[in-house]
C-alpha cells in the first residue's frame, strides 16, 4: 500500500505491471488505475465509508467552535419530503442562522472534466464544478421563512485539493487564532483519509486484477523474479502478519522468504 501511495503521489502508474484489461466487476481497467478510484462497483462501500468519515470530521471540528451552537447530521430540508437531505446542518449560536452543508469527493479523471483539468492544472477544476452542482441542487430547496438559511458545499478532490468555496467557508466557520489548529487538523485528517482510501482502493483493485487471464497462466520463474514482482504476486512471499497489513489474506509467522533483486 505504501508503494502504491508513493506511485500515486508522483503521478506514476500504481503498479510496475499493468492489470488485466477487465476488472472483476466487469468493467474495463486502465493501466493508471483510475477505474479503481472512480467507477469500480466493488469500491462503492469504500467510497461511502470515506464520505461518512469526512462528514464526521467536519462536524467534530464545528462543535469545537463557540460560533456554532447546534450541529446535526443527516437532517432533511423542510418541505422536501426527505428528498433533499444534506449531510450537515449547523446553527449559529448568536444569530440562530442556519447553514446547510453537503460533503462530496470530486474526481478529476472523467472525460467531461479531464479537458478542463488539463487546461487549468493549477485550479481545483473538478472540485469547483462539483460545488456549482451542489448549489444548483440545494439552494432552491432552502427554507425561505423564519431565520436565514444558507447552503455551502464541502468538496475535496480525490487527490486532496479542496474546492475554493469550501476553503473560504471553512476559514470563516473556524476563524480566529484559537481555531487555527482545529482547522489545520481537519484539513490534515481529511487529506489522510482520502489518501488511505485511494491507496487501498488501487492496491486492492490492482491485486485482484494482477493474475493473468484465464488460459494464460504460467508458472513463475522464482529464480528470475524480482522482489517487486514477487510482492505484487500476492502469496508468493511469506510475510509475518505485522508486516503484511490488513489485506485479508492468511499470514503465518514464518520468516520472509524471497530473493533480493536489484
Amino acid at each position: 500500500a505504501m508503494r502504491v501511495a508513493a506511485r500515486l503521489w508522483l503521478g506514476a502508474p500504481p503498479r510496475p505491471d499493468p492489470p488485466r484489461s477487465r476488472c472483476s466487476c466487469g468493467a474495463s481497467v486502465d493501466p493508471a488505475g483510475r477505474h479503481f478510484l472512480t467507477a469500480c462497483q466493488a469500491q462503492v462501500a469504500r467510497r461511502t465509508a470515506v464520505h461518512h468519515h469526512i462528514v464526521g470530521l467536519v462536524a467534530a471540528a464545528l462543535r469545537r467552535a463557540p460560533k456554532w451552537g447546534d450541529v446535526v447530521l443527516e437532517h432533511h430540508l423542510d418541505g422536501s419530503d426527505g428528498a433533499r437531505r444534506p449531510d450537515l446542518r449547523a446553527t449559529e449560536a448568536g444569530t440562530a442562522a442556519v447553514t446547510w452543508a453537503d460533503v462530496s469527493v470530486a474526481w478529476p479523471w472523467p472525460d467531461r472534466v479531464a479537458p478542463q483539468v488539463r487546461a487549468a492544472p493549477l485550479h481545483a477544476v473538478a472540485a469547483a464544478a462539483r460545488e456549482a452542482t451542489k448549489r444548483a441542487t440545494y439552494v432552491p430547496a432552502l427554507p425561505t421563512a423564519g431565520t436565514p438559511h444558507v447552503f455551502t458545499p464541502l468538496v475535496w478532490e480525490a487527490l486532496g485539493r479542496i474546492g475554493p468555496a469550501t476553503a473560504a467557508w471553512l476559514r470563516a466557520a473556524l476563524a480566529g487564532p484559537q481555531l487555527a489548529a482545529v482547522r489545520a487538523g481537519l484539513l490534515l485528517d481529511v487529506s489522510l483519509a482520502l489518501w488511505r482510501s485511494l491507496t487501498w482502493a488501487v492496491a486492492g483493485g490492482s491485486a485482484a486484477c494482477s493474475t493473468p487471464d484465464e488460459g494464460l497462466d504460467a508458472p513463475a520463474d522464482d529464480g528470475l523474479a524480482t522482489t517487486d514482482a514477487l510482492a505484487w504476486a500476492g502469496g508468493a512471499i511469506r510475510v509475518p502478519h505485522y508486516l503484511r497489513g490488513t489485506t485479508g489474506r492468511h499470514a503465518d509467522s514464518g520468516p520472509i522468504v524471497c530473493r533480493i533483486g536489484e
